[in-house]
């Protein structure tokens, strides 16, 4: 096994190099935006069933990483300094 240390800089520029997640919903919401009404109409039903099915899908998926992140154990960031400690 091998071990890699990522700086935090490195961290940060691998995932702003992630490209943006298209979910079907929101670019449904965005083509057929009612202007008086909350739900958008003349969007055929299995096309809602799937965007709404996807959009479900990313929540949990989402919330599942969340809760994975949040029982991660601490990491010590050996290399950045701490500027609030002089105070």
């Amino acid at each position: 096994m091998t071990l890699v240390l990522w700086a935090v800089e490195d961290l940060r520029d691998c995932l702003l190099a992630l490209p943006p997640l298209e979910l079907k919903g929101m670019a449904l919401l965005r083509e057929h935006c009612p202007a008086d009404g909350f739900f958008p109409a003349g969007i055929p039903r299995s096309t809602m069933v799937e965007a709404i099915s996807e959009i479900t899908a990313y929540t949990e998926r989402a919330r599942r990483m969340g809760e994975a992140l949040a029982n991660l154990a601490p990491i010590p960031l050996l290399e950045q300094p701490v500027l609030e400690y002089g105070l």
